[in-house]
């Protein structure tokens, strides 16, 4: 733009410099004519003057003829054209000049004009004729030079005088188009730093008057779009974050399959690091074993599962409009391992409580049914079948309380009442604890441990080696042995409890821990217990932030160790 103005107003300059030199030249030579007009006129008055006074009239304008020589011509015509008098040439060669223009104006009209140019191109003879009143013709003529001499000599001035405008137009044109441009970088440069987020600008520029409305114009509209921007970004970092803490997987796709959009979770699912990595990638080949034989006439909401990588996923399928149009169709993937593997437990939960009550049940129906039906023989015969009632009721009131304990401490609703616990003197009174049992079972305890100290409940703790101990014990082989570990660095405290039993299939150690389950061994199954055990003994690991660990091999024995934090 800067270059188009400056160029306009160059070219508006020269031309304006070139036409005002035509125009001054042509108005220069108007006054040249008129000059020469009122010297022809003043020298006729001049002559015939004197001629009206004088006598000899030949005399007085050869004299006049003489001392003139700045190109002055006097010619003496009569009435028929002859010439009576030239003071340039012999007027005996002379032709009739009635037939000139000036002459012949003069006699019809009084005087007449004429210009005719002279033998060379420089030269132009301007002639003024008048009627004398003794009826003669006196025509006076001036040799000057023509309008094209005029010109030429002219020509070197003017050149120079236009090459010094032409020099003073660019100058002006760069001034001006300096001037003209300076409100518009103004703006520009305003309009610039809309854009910058650097700048801050509580009001608009001052500019020129014409360009005012022009910048508040802008600044407003910069402020509506700056606080339109501001939102929308809000808005959608708000959506960014939302859908990238969604603990589904989010895609959404085109009406061919395209990933139109989706979000990290998603992209991980699919096998990418990133988002970018897979968006307009086609569906179909990322995720071949969703059901889609079943989108083609598909108007609703529809759920499967898929496997994959031993992770199960609930894949819902819902189509997407836009403007009452279909656009494309919504993917959400949710991991739902977790819910089926707990839903599992659930009913593993319930049959094994079914099972595990329906036995000390029956017995208590069956000896409920041989006292009341009077099948017994003596009153010895009711005391053992009493005892046995109660036996069974015991066992099943300890299985209740069992699970009503290990509900207590998963709902948290057991108070753990914290202290500074010696894991030594703990683990020895139980083992003192439990002598008869060790002595009957014939299962030797060897310990090895520090003076490591724990922040733990002395109730919770004491349960859980008590379980552990039993077990060891409970699971032993006759003259095995127990080894029993105690200790610690500079942040964990170290328990591990290891005994030569019968151990645990390799197969079901991932299991142990949960509630009701025991490892489906003749041994074991002989074995009297709830399953429980192992189970409340994770929990109290949990709620004292530890982590429990288990190694074992079947007929060599298990080792169970617990990690706490000091």
């Amino acid at each position: 733009m800067k270059r188009k103005v400056y160029l306009s107003l160059l070219s508006m300059g020269l031309a304006c410099m070139a036409v005002t030199l035509l125009i001054s030249t042509w108005f220069f030579w108007r006054s040249t004519q008129h000059q020469i007009q009122q010297e022809l006129t003043m020298t006729m008055d001049v002559v015939e003057t004197a001629l009206e006074e004088g006598h000899d009239t030949s005399l007085y304008l050869k004299k006049i003829g003489i001392h003139h020589t700045n190109g002055l011509r006097i010619t003496w015509i009569n009435a028929r054209g002859d010439v009576l008098f030239e003071s340039d040439y012999d007027k005996g060669i002379m032709e009739n000049h009635l037939a000139r223009p000036e002459v012949r104006a003069a006699i019809e009209n009084g005087e007449g004009t004429a210009v005719r140019d002279s033998q060379t191109l420089s030269k132009a003879l301007y002639y003024y004729a008048k009627k004398l009143p003794d009826g003669t013709i006196l025509r006076i003529s001036l040799e000057r030079d023509t309008f094209y001499a005029h010109f030429l000599s002219l020509l070197p001035w003017a050149l120079l005088l236009l090459g010094l405008s032409a020099l003073a137009c660019v100058k002006a044109s760069r001034l001006l188009t300096a001037s003209l441009l300076s409100p518009l970088r103004q703006t520009a440069l305003f309009i610039r730093q809309i854009n910058d987020s650097d700048v801050k600008m509580v009001q608009p520029p001052r500019v020129d008057h014409e360009l005012q409305p022009l910048v508040d114009k802008v600044f407003l509209q910069s402020q509506t779009i700056a606080d339109n921007m501001r939102s929308l970004e809000q808005q959608r970092n708000i959506m960014r974050l939302i859908m990238e803490n969604l603990q589904e997987g989010v895609i959404l796709t085109d009406k061919s399959y395209g990933i139109a959009g989706l979000n990290l979770r998603a992209a991980r699912f699919l096998g990418a690091g990133n988002t970018q990595a897979v968006l307009q990638r086609n569906l179909q080949e990322l995720l071949p074993d969703a059901p889609w034989d079943r989108l083609q006439h598909m108007d609703s909401v529809c759920e499967t599962k898929l496997m994959r990588a031993d992770r199960l996923y609930l894949l819902t399928l819902q189509p997407v409009y836009k403007n009452d149009d279909f656009y494309g169709m919504l993917f959400i993937i949710d991991d739902v391992t977790e819910q089926e593997h707990r839903e599992q437990l659930r009913r593993e939960f319930t049959s094994n409580v079914s099972h595990e009550l329906k036995t000390p049940l029956t017995s208590i129906s069956g000896f409920a049914e041989v006292l009341s039906t009077g099948l017994f023989k003596n009153k010895d015969d009711v005391i053992h079948f009493g005892t046995l009632i109660r036996k069974e009721a015991l066992r099943l009131l300890q299985m209740i309380e069992e699970i009503m304990h290990l509900a207590r401490i998963e709902d948290g609703k057991r108070q753990v009442n914290l202290e500074r616990l010696c894991l030594r003197d703990l683990v020895q009174d139980i083992v003192e604890f439990m002598e008869p049992v060790l002595t009957e079972k014939k299962v030797t305890v060897q310990c090895t441990m520090d003076d490591t100290e724990v922040l733990a409940d002395r109730g919770l703790f004491r349960e859980l080696i008590m379980n552990l101990l039993d077990n060891a014990v409970k699971y032993n082989r006759p003259g095995g042995h127990v080894y029993i570990t105690v200790r610690h660095d500079d942040h964990k405290a170290f328990f591990s409890i290891c005994d030569t039993g019968i151990g645990i299939p390799e197969d079901k150690q991932q299991r142990v821990f949960e509630r009701f389950y025991r490892a489906d061994s003749s041994r074991s199954r002989k074995i009297k217990g709830t399953g429980l055990g192992l189970a409340i003994v994770k929990h109290i690991v949990e709620q004292h932030h530890g982590t429990i660990a288990l190694s074992s091999k079947e007929n060599e024995g298990t080792t169970i160790t617990i990690t706490l934090p000091m």
